[in-house]
């Protein structure tokens, strides 16, 4: 348990210096947050900053003088300075807590054994889900390992609005393996209908997807790109809309934040089924689960049916409310307090 004086160092990519809000930018900095507002003695280093060399001295002279190392990596940085890391660990007695970003690491210790052995002696693991927790006791005989469920700190409170039309919404970054291809089908099949839907995009455009996303949304009058939300903002304009979507082609997606802050701001969700889907989705309840592959006519299905019955639209946005509370800062410093 947090004794008050252990100073925290919270290694991990900020994305401050490129204004970078992905999942991994958004999580590290939202626990480095939550540590500041519980915790006395925090610091911070951006891995984003490695790109000029010198600043890896900087980096080792902060992580020597601290007594818990909250780290929050990626594939490169774990498998090249996590073990420098871990032996500085022992020579300046610091403890390490893994916070993983993502549901990839599993897989990614298959031919690692040395990775495995040091990770399996470090303080805490904790994973994002309790399929990763199960997966890492069971193939690796990890017994250092908890589950802390993504989350943000938000105090809105959002409210359950009725219009006559369907406001879908994306939010998440514009790149093909997200499920775009599902949602410009979707759009095709919304213009073939007498319905009244929108569809609304927020987030980056990766370069892959710039030349077909922007065709989509120049050819229907229903669907519009609204650029990037700041943190600051999601909740409230994502209240606006009814239902998220997020058919992704990631098939080991840990908790996508975009889940999270659907169900802050009310939203239920339509999600293709990847890996831990279903610890974060209950079907029929939060929102819907199509199967991963071939799921265009059940996600098409899923849209109109939420369009003809806004009873049980509403019923599922009381659902994503509830569900919601999961995801508070409150629970995760109960459990990383803990370790720290």
């Amino acid at each position: 348990m947090y004794n008050g004086t252990n100073r925290i160092l919270v290694v991990g990519n900020f994305g401050y210096a490129n204004h970078d809000l992905s999942g991994q930018t958004v999580k590290t900095r939202v626990v480095y947050e939550m540590l500041l507002a519980n915790a006395s003695k925090v610091d911070f280093f951006d891995t984003q900053t490695l790109c000029k060399k010198i600043n890896i001295f900087k980096l080792f002279n902060k992580v020597i003088k601290c007594d818990r190392l909250v780290y929050l990596p990626a594939h490169g940085n774990l498998k090249y300075l996590f073990p420098i890391y871990y032996i500085l660990s022992y020579i300046f007695r610091f403890e390490i807590i893994y916070c993983v970003i993502g549901g990839w690491l599993v897989n990614y210790l298959k031919n690692k054994p040395i990775h495995r052995a040091m990770l399996g002696k470090i303080r805490i693991i904790l994973a994002e889900t309790r399929k990763m927790r199960n997966d890492l006791v069971v193939e690796y005989d990890f017994r250092n390992v908890d589950v802390m469920d993504n989350f943000r700190i938000t105090a809105f409170q959002p409210e359950i609005h009725e219009e006559e039309q369907l406001k879908l919404v994306f939010m998440a970054r514009i790149d093909p393996k997200k499920g775009l291809d599902t949602i410009y089908n979707l759009c095709e099949f919304i213009n073939c209908n007498p319905v009244n839907v929108s569809i609304t995009f927020f987030g980056p455009i990766t370069p892959q997807a710039k030349v077909e996303f922007e065709h989509y949304i120049n050819s229907y009058d229903f669907v519009e790109y609204k650029g990037e939300l700041e943190p600051d903002e999601i909740h409230e304009v994502l209240n606006n809309y009814d239902v998220m979507l997020l058919p992704t082609h990631y098939y080991t997606e840990g908790l996508p934040g975009t889940v999270i802050d659907a169900y802050l701001s009310g939203l239920p969700v339509i999600v293709s089924e990847w890996l831990h889907s279903r610890e974060f989705v209950t079907d029929g309840i939060s929102g819907y689960i199509v199967p991963f592959d071939s799921n265009q006519p059940i996600f098409n299905q899923k849209i109109m049916k939420l369009y003809n019955d806004r009873n049980l639209l509403c019923r599922l946005k009381q659902g994503a409310i509830q569900r919601g509370q999961q995801f508070k800062s409150e629970t995760a410093w109960n459990i990383i307090s803990k370790y720290i």
